[in-house]
């Protein structure tokens, strides 16, 4: 009987030895695994960050040309708005003015120089006068206001000017008797002083006619001797007046 007992403890003394081998190599199967797929793991994530940093570089570069191009199609698109808003501008002063003398029947009257009384266009007691015909204020009586600039109308021969200056503007005067090449209305923006006002009116010049000719074309520019100030000129319609 003692025999028997002794032979069954060995047995499942073996049994329990083998059972914890197995384990013991399952314990180390896991550890290895975990070792192994750890450093693995760590040189996937390794590579990865290696990669997102150099597609990181590549993207913030992308980024970066696209903004210069985006900067400068956003300014080309905001000095487009801008000459086309003028543009826009000076034949709503023409139309405006055709309204008055469609109205009127008559023409405006010079104040001095080349102007032509454009505030007659905002107030005015004629027979026949049904304005305001312009949403605007009057700066002047030869003037309106719009935005930063102001806003006339003149009287000027269509011909080539002798000069983009207050001289080339009195020779192109209109009369009776010197009206060579048509005497035409003229919208005009009164711009400023500074070179990028100039670079404005250039800007315009070539909006309408394609190259800058300051005495030449539908849009002239000069330079007010006494003001020194840049003016645009844009040719609307012939003068009924001669």
């Amino acid at each position: 009987m003692n025999l028997k007992k002794g032979a069954m403890f060995g047995l499942e003394s073996r049994t329990l030895r083998k059972q914890s081998g197995r384990l013991f190599l399952e314990s180390f199967r896991r550890l290895t695994f975990r070792l192994v797929g750890g450093q693995q793991a760590t040189r996937l994530q390794t590579t990865k960050g290696a990669m997102f940093g150099l597609d990181a570089r590549i993207a913030l570069a992308i980024f970066g040309a696209l903004s210069v191009i985006s900067g400068a199609a956003l300014y080309s698109a905001i000095k487009e708005a801008k000459l086309i808003s003028i543009i826009t501008q000076l034949n709503e002063l023409g139309k405006a003015y055709d309204q008055y003398y469609l109205d009127t029947g008559e023409e405006l009257d010079i104040t001095t120089g080349n102007f032509l009384k454009v505030e007659d266009l905002i107030t005015n007691t004629k027979t026949g006068w049904k304005g305001p015909y312009l949403p605007l204020e009057s700066k002047a009586s030869h003037s309106v206001n719009y935005q930063s600039y102001s806003l006339s109308l003149h009287e000027a021969r269509d011909g080539a000017w002798s000069a983009p200056t207050d001289a080339g503007w009195t020779a192109a005067t209109c009369t009776a008797t010197t009206v060579s090449g048509g005497c035409y209305v003229w919208t005009s923006i009164y711009i400023g002083t500074s070179a990028a006002d100039l670079q404005l009116a250039e800007d315009i010049d070539k909006k309408v006619d394609g190259s800058v000719n300051y005495v030449e074309g539908d849009l002239r520019i000069f330079k007010g001797i006494s003001s020194l100030a840049y003016y645009a000129l844009l040719k609307y319609r012939p003068s009924n007046k001669y």
